[in-house]
């Protein structure tokens, strides 16, 4: 990703501006748990026909200024490219059901790929092809993402959408209690070893008894991922341990990364460290700390800080082979206005004065500007209250790198979160996508294998070797060797290494031992376990 909001801001805009401003355009914009869209077609304009193009966006909060937001944004596009935008959020809650149900008709042109595998929408039909529109696309789209950015939304050597600006990278670490850290020396993104948060969480359970020393990150989910990547299954049928730097598929239960992290958790929740209802837990592990019910807990994070606590590195920036995809912008298939869907895509990633209204809504209103170039919510007011919060929501839009960071996130924010996307190590898998198809049977019997056993691994509420014995049998039964065969054989035909292919069982591991029933997969924690903790993660 190259750094463009630093040329000149208004290199886009020059050649049109010129054009008058059209008049305001319908206000149709809606905010809705519902996610109903205009209809399409051609309206008139004083500057000739205007198409219409439905945009849906995923929202977390309501919105009821979204109209008027829409209108002003409207009299820019309808004058620079001919499009007049209806804009549709829909509540997140209800993305799901709604995106699907939009997808089935022509109601809706460009929307956000999100909470569904890219492959899904390709495999159902819902996306359009986009490679034409790419090849043709202006330099100022192509300079936002470069030709192997592209890869992480292409299916089957096919572009079906575009990235949107957010943290691709994992970032694992641990977030404490600020008052405790300050207490104890610890600063923002300091190095962890394992045994070093085992010291800690030890040391600050001794002085903090009436507080839970670790618990998850999430309800019932210790820690959303670590150093595997699960080649876009987040069931982890199948992965790439070593924060994807190798490329034989295996068992996740068998690889070291796996279980020497639960090795770890075990030891803390049997020195009862981790929340003993753990697995009952519905409460993010941030608001625990927030209302010191706890001291810390681990997170998957980028270059933002956390109010109330600090957030500290065991590992650093990686990024798996779906990242770019997680939430990405396409064309509806069946979208009657494809060209001018087409228009607009490329507006809402490159017209500096729609994506600030896009993304930060109008001046004055939504927000106000300070003196380092940040933004703030009106006196009073915050994202979910003030009428059009997406400033909160960087992460949704199709393109925020030139809106206005908010103040809690500081003026730099989104020239740090390009440059830690652009520090991040990618997965050797990157752009890889699972077929499931031939597995069908097999992937949801080993699903509910690893919904059983999965987090409770994680959590250190049972034991580890007894357990994995167990769920390895299960797996087993339930076809997990079909699944490791052809992620594998698809993994192979990806990264195009005929040396490779059907040589899995004889690669050397340097990191791994995958062999069942040796010694190096006891889950006892040897003396000296301080290198033990640094050596899983020299690599980064």
């Amino acid at each position: 990703m190259r750094k463009i909001f630093k040329r000149a801001a208004g290199m886009m805009l020059a050649a049109v501006m010129g054009l008058s401003l059209a008049a305001c355009g319908s206000g149709a914009g809606t905010t809705s748990g519902e996610g109903t869209a205009a209809g399409g077609g051609e309206s008139a304009s004083a500057g000739g026909a205007v198409t219409e193009v439905n945009v849906c966006i995923p929202t977390a909060y309501d919105m009821p200024d979204a109209g008027d937001v829409e209108t002003a944004i409207n009299e820019i596009t309808e004058a620079r490219y001919g499009v007049h935008l209806n804009l549709t959020f829909v509540s997140m809650g209800n993305w799901l059901q709604q995106s699907n149900l939009l997808l089935t008709g022509d109601e809706v042109d460009v929307i956000a790929a999100f909470m569904t595998p890219l492959t899904t929408y390709v495999k159902n039909g819902q996306l359009a092809p986009l490679d034409d529109y790419y090849a043709a696309a202006t330099d100022d789209f192509k300079a936002i993402w470069s030709e192997e950015e592209m890869k992480g939304t292409t299916v089957d050597g096919q572009i079906y959408a575009i990235p949107n600006l957010r943290n691709f990278g994992n970032r694992f670490g641990l977030n404490i209690d600020k008052a405790i850290a300050d207490e104890f020396g610890i600063e923002s993104y300091h190095k962890w070893t394992l045994e070093e948060i085992d010291t800690f969480l030890h040391e600050v359970h001794e002085k903090y008894p009436d507080r839970y020393a670790l618990v998850p990150q999430s309800g019932d989910t210790m820690v959303n991922g670590w150093t595997w990547d699960g080649l876009g299954d987040g069931k982890f049928i199948g992965v790439i341990p070593d924060c994807g730097q190798g490329t034989e598929v295996q068992n996740l239960f068998d690889t070291d990364d796996f279980r020497e992290f639960i090795s770890w958790t075990r030891k803390w929740y049997e020195d009862g460290l981790v929340m003993a209802d753990a697995l009952s837990n519905t409460e993010a592990g941030s608001q625990l700390i927030a209302n010191q019910k706890a001291v810390a807990c681990f997170d998957n994070y980028a270059n933002n800080e956390l109010a109330g606590a600090i957030r500290t590195v065991v590992i650093e920036p990686w990024s798996v082979a779906n990242s770019y995809s997680e939430l990405c912008y396409g064309i509806n298939a069946n979208s009657k206005n494809k060209d001018a869907a087409w228009t607009a895509l490329q507006m809402l990633y490159t017209d500096k004065e729609v994506c600030v209204l896009l993304n930060n809504g109008i001046e004055g209103r939504h927000y106000t500007k300070n003196e380092d170039g940040t933004i703030s919510f009106p006196e009073g007011k915050n994202a979910a209250d003030c009428g059009y919060g997406m400033a909160d929501l960087y992460w949704i839009a199709p393109y925020s790198g030139w809106s206005h960071p908010i103040d809690y996130n500081g003026p730099a924010f989104f020239e740090d979160l390009i440059q830690f996307n652009e520090d991040t190590m990618k997965s050797k898998a990157y752009g890889f996508f699972f077929d499931t198809s031939s597995v069908v049977d097999q992937y949801s019997a080993c699903s509910n294998v690893m919904d059983k056993y999965y987090k409770a691994l994680l959590a250190g509420t049972v034991d580890p070797e007894s357990t994995i014995a167990q769920a390895n049998g299960e797996l087993e039964a339930a076809g997990l060797q079909d699944i490791l065969t052809e992620k594998q054989k698809q993994l192979c035909t990806e990264i195009n290494n005929s040396n490779f292919a059907g040589e899995a069982d004889t690669l050397e591991r340097s990191h791994l031992h995958g062999l069942k029933g040796t010694e190096e997969n006891s889950f006892s924690i040897p003396e000296g376990h301080a290198d033990s903790g640094r050596r899983a993660f020299s690599h980064l």
